[in-house]
């Protein structure tokens, strides 16, 4: 991994961004965190509480690790509000959600932008994810409760939250990648 600072066209104007490089090399690295998370989360289990989250970090290196993108540590200046990584070739923004169970539910803070939306499933828990893009159309309209929709919650400054596992299922969204670390 690799820190570099770079020159970026982001919502039409040139920023300067603090960026994290994955590199093959750290293929192995991220395996052995995986591990230690796994082996942590099942003892949390045994002390009579849910598991803990993948650290949105790990997730976001792993999908790094797959494709053409940088994790984001710093935008500076003014942007429309927070994304998680860049694709490099096409500076494209990214978020990236992610999941270790059956059962999930996804939450997006209310300044959350992105051109496009990856979900990684590692619901396996043997080091491999499913990648899914999740087509906007499909979120910004998502009722997230009886009355409202992702993004009047968004409008209000609120966390909307939903389940995106059960959203592929409906819409019957097919993994783009299968990835092993």
């Amino acid at each position: 991994m690799k820190r570099i600072i770079k020159k970026l066209k982001i919502e039409g104007r040139l920023h300067k961004v603090e960026l994290m490089i994955i590199e093959k090399k750290d293929r192995a690295f991220l395996k052995r965190l995986f591990e230690e998370w796994k082996k942590t989360n099942e003892d949390v289990k045994k002390i009579g509480t849910r598991g803990i989250n993948l650290p949105e970090s790990f997730s976001e290196s792993c999908f790094c690790l797959f494709f053409p993108s940088a994790r984001v540590i710093k935008v500076h200046g003014k942007t429309s509000g927070s994304f998680d990584t860049i694709d490099l070739k096409t500076g494209r923004r990214q978020q990236i959600k992610a999941c270790s169970t059956e059962k999930e539910l996804t939450s997006f803070g209310p300044r959350s932008v992105w051109d496009d939306l990856y979900f990684l499933d590692f619901s396996k828990l043997d080091g491999s994810f499913a990648v899914y893009k999740i087509p906007n159309k499909y979120i910004y309209e998502r009722g997230v409760n009886r009355n409202q929709t992702f993004r009047e919650q968004q409008k209000e400054k609120r966390r909307p939250r939903f389940s995106i596992k059960q959203l592929i299922k409906e819409k019957g969204i097919k993994p783009i990648k299968i990835c092993k670390l």
